[in-house]
């Protein structure tokens, strides 16, 4: 009785620990923008730390190098979609019917500071690898246990979208927020069946470069 006493507590520590780190993240991001990468510096710091403090793997935190290929394997067509073709055509289709959209969004490239590819690759490879350990691996995996996998996609994709918020007119940043959401939720559908942060983290980014350089095109 007192181990499955002190599972559940440990169990509810888990979920107050998400919920809070998640909270102070997002808060600070939103009202605080000058420390914004601080605050997104928050989830993987707790996320080291809790693995230290509980003695888990680097697999439970979706690091799993050795199943890569198969994972990639098993994953290949939302991989295709999420990192060859879902951005692009975006872009394409915001040029063709969507200015507006299309100028909102490109107001958010870094091309407009003057930020270079050999600067930029490297600053978005590690941003993103942020990015997903805090809405895969922080938000949706430990959701997971208390939601069920489907859930903890819509919640975390939720919170990515309004993450990425941008001030705008109510259509062009409901569209905005939608398709971001609708990428987190393909990107939450590969994490959710093979927990391969990697594989995940992979598409993210090949599906960044190109948005960025067809956004940067048109």
């Amino acid at each position: 009785m007192k181990l499955k006493k002190r599972d559940t507590m440990k169990t509810k520590s888990v979920l107050l620990e998400t919920i809070l780190v998640t909270i102070v993240t997002l808060l600070g991001m939103w009202f605080l923008p000058a420390y914004k990468t601080i605050f997104a510096l928050l989830p993987p710091v707790y996320l080291l730390v809790e693995r230290r403090l509980r003695h888990r793997t680097w697999g439970d935190l979706g690091f799993k190098f050795r199943s890569f290929r198969a994972d990639l394997r098993a994953n290949w067509l939302l991989f295709a979609l999420t990192g060859f073709f879902i951005q692009p055509l975006t872009a394409l289709w915001a040029k063709a019917y969507f200015p507006e959209f299309l100028v909102h969004v490109q107001a958010r490239l870094p091309f407009e500071s003057g930020i270079g590819w050999g600067t930029l690759l490297p600053l978005l490879a590690t941003s993103l690898l942020g990015e997903e350990l805090t809405y895969r691996t922080l938000i949706q995996g430990k959701l997971t246990l208390f939601i069920g996998a489907p859930a903890a996609v819509g919640v975390a994709s939720l919170l990515f979208g309004l993450a990425h918020f941008a001030p705008g007119s109510v259509l062009i940043v409901g569209v905005d927020i939608g398709l971001i959401v609708i990428n987190s939720i393909l990107y939450g559908m590969i994490f959710a069946r093979c927990n391969n942060l990697w594989v995940v983290w992979m598409a993210h980014l090949l599906g960044d470069i190109l948005g960025l350089m067809f956004l940067a095109a048109v």
